[in-house]
């Protein structure tokens, strides 16, 4: 489908805030990611927005007249509309017009795979329908994935307030339901302690790549050049170093404006980021908003309270990126780790910068265990990572990596004289 962008923004922008432009190449690569083909974009300043079409009539003019002569099939706004907006819009070009908000929602339901990302979606969807109840029009009308399509049975939300509700508390309950069985999961993982990296980032920055180098290519996550590729957290084994093991888990994309219901949405699933001891900050270095698109993570990880945890900011794509020394003087400060997913360099620097990072947590330990506490060793197992173990005649040797809370934990286990 032919669609036209319009990015909406104030002459008089707010500091700090990324520049317009950015945001309606951004709304670019959005629509391709949902196959749509960008036909214009259009770039309006305004000295304020109009509450009843957000650009003014004037402006709506200028648009109806591009629209029939390019006769695009769906307008998209960078910009969030309210549901009179959209109604006024739709009625003054006569043809269907959504929002930034809209078109994220969209591909998140295209991408979902798991049960529990799909009920999110559709818990961000509900959540979105019920702020827009009041907007009329064939926009409205696309409840099962068809961006501008009229279906005679969805042309008005079939959703009043007290359904959408209803709908959102049994989202609500089965996904509280789905948080429940994490957290036995959660227990279950941590009886058999290993450390634990998030690899976050930018959408399209790499991370779902990393992660797939990292484990050899096995049980490869998908991974592709667009963005919002993979929604689903996928989490698995790397070998460290020093022999140990770590668990990487490669969290959703982070984007410009992300939708506060999305974000609501997902929370669950950031949240998961709060239980790492490490967190990999995974940046594209080719794009020319590697900065905001850092601000724009970081922003969110403060939302969620992550501040605690240690950070390593990686720069991946140094592949196509041949002078990218030069950012090592820029961004010292940072610290950065330069890698290529798609040709392994940087990886070994890598993986020795996150091995020293989580030793801090979780130290390395030798303990020599007279035979006649043999027992106890199912209890070490549980509350360490054992490297190796060596059975004499009298005694059993490991050396295992905990926390220094685990370790004191088998120390007190084993009582005063061992």
């Amino acid at each position: 489908m032919k669609v036209t962008l319009i990015g909406a923004a104030l002459k008089k922008k707010p500091k700090g805030s990324p520049a317009p432009a950015v945001g309606l190449e951004e709304l670019a690569r959005l629509a391709e990611t949902a196959d749509l083909e960008v036909r214009e974009k259009f770039l309006i300043r305004l000295t304020k927005y109009n509450p009843s079409t957000l650009i003014g009539s004037g402006k709506v003019e200028e648009l109806r007249k591009h629209v029939e002569e390019a006769k695009p099939g769906l307008i998209i706004f960078d910009e969030e509309l309210t549901p009179a907006q959209q109604r006024n819009l739709e009625r003054a070009l006569g043809v269907p017009v959504i929002d930034r908000t809209y078109l994220i929602l969209e591909i998140f339901s295209r991408r979902a795979r798991t049960r529990e990302g799909k009920l999110q979606v559709r818990l961000a969807r509900f959540s979105y329908d019920l702020t827009h109840l009041t907007g009329k029009g064939a926009a409205m009308g696309q409840q099962h994935g068809m961006i501008g399509a009229r279906g005679p049975g969805e042309r008005q939300l079939e959703y009043d307030r007290r359904t959408l509700r209803d709908k959102i508390t049994g989202l609500q309950k089965e996904l509280d339901a789905i948080r429940d069985e994490r957290a036995t999961q959660r227990k279950n993982r941590d009886s058999v302690p290993m450390p634990q990296a998030a690899i976050v980032g930018y959408t399209n920055a790499g991370k779902s790549t990393l992660l797939n180098f990292l484990t050899a290519q096995k049980h490869a996550i998908y991974a592709d050049d667009k963005l919002f590729a993979t929604l689903d957290p996928t989490t698995k084994r790397v070998r460290l170093p020093g022999g140990g093991w770590a668990l990487f888990t490669d969290t959703v994309g982070f984007i410009q404006k992300l939708p506060h219901n999305l974000v609501a949405a997902f929370r669950s699933t950031l949240e998961e980021t709060a239980y790492a001891d490490l967190i990999i900050h995974v940046h594209d270095l080719s794009s020319p908003q590697v900065k905001l698109q850092h601000a724009a993570v970081q922003e969110t990880l403060k939302d969620l309270d992550l501040a605690g945890i240690p950070v390593i900011n990686v720069y991946n794509k140094i592949d196509a990126v041949p002078d990218h020394r030069f950012y090592s003087e820029t961004l010292r400060r940072a610290r950065p780790v330069f890698v290529s997913a798609l040709t392994g360099e940087g990886m070994k620097e890598l993986l020795d910068r996150v091995e020293k990072a989580l030793t801090a947590r979780w130290g390395d330990y030798k303990l020599v265990l007279p035979a006649r506490k043999q027992k106890l060793l199912s209890e070490i197992y549980k509350n360490a990572m054992v490297k190796s173990a060596g059975y004499g005649p009298e005694e059993i040797t490991l050396d295992f990596r905990a926390t220094k809370e685990n370790y004191q934990r088998i120390l007190k286990l084993l009582g005063p004289a061992i």
